[in-house]
């Protein structure tokens, strides 16, 4: 697609190769980078956006557009899709960002822990809040993917939300179910989950904790005890 090709370009050509050496080695997973960051890749799809004013095209267009840059091999480029669709599709085509994003999940299109948590975070975490039931009932069907990062997508969104105090029954039930897998990127997510939780009910981790020691590692009672430990260890000094 010409306005796809046009976005993968000139993310190319500000791209900085010991910036996306990195950010690989970071990452992981055998990623590929072009070295380019977040603000510059926002520039560049506003810039191209108002170029081709590619909002006004159908919708069809756009999930056509955005799948195809979903597609691509380099994280940037992903990353784009993911930008278009904070941008753009803020507040609105719910359903459509929702069966669009399952669809990336279901074509192996994302297989990372930075591209699949930068879309919850950015992306499903707002719809949480706005628009809780419909977007929740969807989630609780990806809890149980065989998909490692459907599944992991499930829960993320819940540890930046602001809501996550009305969430309570939703968090432990798919905690439960994320925490007894063994692939280490489902248990993380229940830990990052759980941590953000412990600021406002640290009793509901510690029992969770207690109810599943049998499936959590190391790493996950250590990020759900980050801010318990924190408070207990000023109170100590009281």
């Amino acid at each position: 697609m010409e306005i796809s090709k046009k976005i993968q370009d000139k993310i190319l050509a500000i791209g900085k190769p010991e910036k996306a050496k990195w950010l690989e080695n970071y990452i992981k997973h055998d990623i590929k980078s072009k070295g380019v960051g977040i603000p510059d890749i926002r520039n560049i799809v506003k810039e191209i956006n108002e170029e081709f004013k590619i909002t006004e095209k159908p919708l069809k267009d756009q999930v056509e557009l955005l799948t195809d840059l979903m597609s691509q091999e380099y994280t940037e480029d992903k990353l784009s899709a993911i930008l278009y669709l904070q941008l753009f599709w803020k507040d609105k085509y719910d359903k459509q960002k929702i069966d669009l994003i399952s669809d990336w999940f279901d074509r192996n299109l994302i297989t990372d822990w930075n591209v699949c948590d930068w879309l919850c975070v950015r992306i499903l975490t707002p719809m949480i809040d706005s628009s809780t039931k419909k977007t929740i009932a969807e989630l609780k069907k990806w809890n149980k993917s065989k998909n490692l990062w459907k599944a992991r997508a499930s829960h993320v969104p819940f540890a930046q939300c602001k809501t996550i105090g009305q969430h309570k029954k939703i968090i432990e039930n798919l905690s439960v179910e994320l925490v007894k897998r063994e692939e280490r990127f489902c248990k993380t997510a229940v830990g990052w989950v759980l941590r953000e939780y412990s600021k406002i009910d640290s009793d509901f981790v510690e029992k969770f904790l207690s109810k599943n020691e049998n499936w959590t590692t190391k790493e996950v009672i250590r990020n759900e005890k980050k801010y318990i430990n924190r408070i207990r260890g000023k109170n100590s000094k009281r």
